[in-house]
C-alpha cells in the first residue's frame, strides 16, 4: 500500500502539474494570480486501488504547493526554476529535486490558467506540429514530433485532439511506435471565462500492466477568494534532508 500511495502521489502531482484550457471569448478574462482547489485522485494498479486527497495552491509567479492529506500528509513545493521539494511533516524530512523539466510553468495547470492550450506546451517542450486533420466527429486533431530527431528520446510523437476548441485527449508514442500514455480531459466548467476541465484521467502503460489515475478538482477558488497559509508555506529549517 505504501508503494501504491507513493505512485498515486507522484501521478496526482504530475496531473496537478498537469490541467487545461483557454480560448477566445467576447469579454477578456481576468488575470488569474492565485488558484486553489481540492483534488481527489483514485488510482488503480495491479488490481489494487488507492485514493489520495489533497489541495493545490498555484500562483502566477510559478509557485505551486500541493498538500496531500490522505491517506497520509505530504507537502510538495515546486517553482518555475524546476526546484521541487517533498516534505513529510510527520517525519520532518525533505527530499529535493532540481530539473528544468519539472518547472511549474511547463505544467498543464499553468498552460490552462495562462492561456497556452493551443499546443499544450508542446512547442515549449521542443515539439513541432507536422499533421492537422479533422476526425469523423469533426474534431480537430493535431500531431507533433520532436523538433530535432532524437532516437533515444522517450516521446517520439504526440496526438492532441480538440472538441469545440477544448483539449479533450492526448496520447504519447515511444520509439517503438507504441502508445505509452493517454490523457483525457472532461467535465469542463468556466473559471474566469476560461473552460477548465475539472476531471482528468491518465492511463500509463508498461510491459505487463497499466496504471489508471482519475483526478477530480472541486472547490476551485481564484485570486482574493483563494486564501490559505499554504500559498506561502515554508519547510521548517529543522527538516532533515533525505
Amino acid at each position: 500500500m505504501k508503494s501504491a500511495f507513493t505512485s498515486a502521489v507522484r501521478i496526482s502531482f504530475l496531473l496537478t502539474f498537469s490541467v487545461l484550457l483557454l480560448s477566445s471569448f467576447l469579454s477578456a478574462p481576468q488575470t488569474i494570480e492565485r488558484f486553489s482547489a481540492t483534488i481527489t485522485t483514485r488510482q488503480v494498479q495491479q488490481g489494487k486501488s488507492v485514493t489520495v486527497k489533497g489541495e493545490v495552491f498555484y500562483q502566477r509567479n510559478g509557485s505551486m504547493v500541493t498538500r496531500f492529506v490522505s491517506p497520509r500528509e505530504v507537502v510538495i513545493l515546486a517553482n518555475k526554476l524546476g526546484e521541487t521539494r517533498i516534505y513529510d511533516p510527520n517525519r520532518n524530512t525533505v527530499i529535493r529535486y532540481q530539473n528544468a523539466a519539472y518547472s511549474s510553468q511547463t505544467t498543464q495547470l499553468a498552460f490552462f490558467l495562462n492561456g497556452m492550450t493551443s499546443d499544450m506546451g508542446l512547442l515549449q517542450l521542443g515539439f513541432v506540429q507536422d499533421k492537422t486533420m479533422y476526425d469523423a466527429k469533426n474534431r480537430l486533431v493535431t500531431e507533433w514530433k520532436p523538433k530535432t530527431n532524437k532516437s533515444d528520446g522517450v516521446v517520439q510523437r504526440v496526438k492532441l485532439v480538440f472538441n469545440q476548441g477544448n483539449p479533450i485527449y492526448m496520447h504519447y508514442v515511444d520509439g517503438a511506435g507504441k502508445i505509452f500514455r493517454k490523457v483525457f480531459y472532461y467535465n469542463y466548467q468556466f473559471v474566469e471565462n476560461r473552460p477548465f476541465p475539472t476531471t482528468t484521467t491518465e492511463i500509463l502503460y508498461n510491459k505487463s500492466d497499466s496504471t489508471v489515475s482519475k483526478t477530480a478538482y472541486s472547490d476551485i477558488r481564484l485570486n482574493q477568494v483563494a486564501q490559505s497559509p499554504y500559498f506561502n508555506f515554508s519547510i521548517p529549517s529543522t527538516a532533515k534532508t533525505e
